[in-house]
């Protein structure tokens, strides 16, 4: 799951770099990939009951 984070973090990263030139927003990329990884962190602690 770790590795699958990894990579799905980076290809949303690299298309919504992408996207946000076309959009003049070039940070839509970074913000995306953050977003995507923190998605990814709740669901493993709320699978593992993490508190």
């Amino acid at each position: 799951m770790i590795i699958l984070g990894i990579i799905v973090s980076i290809v949303i990263g690299v298309i919504g770099s992408s996207i946000g030139y076309g959009m003049n927003a070039a940070e839509l990329g970074p913000i995306l990939s953050i977003a995507t990884m923190g998605g990814f962190i709740m669901a493993y602690i709320k699978k593992n009951n993490i508190k």
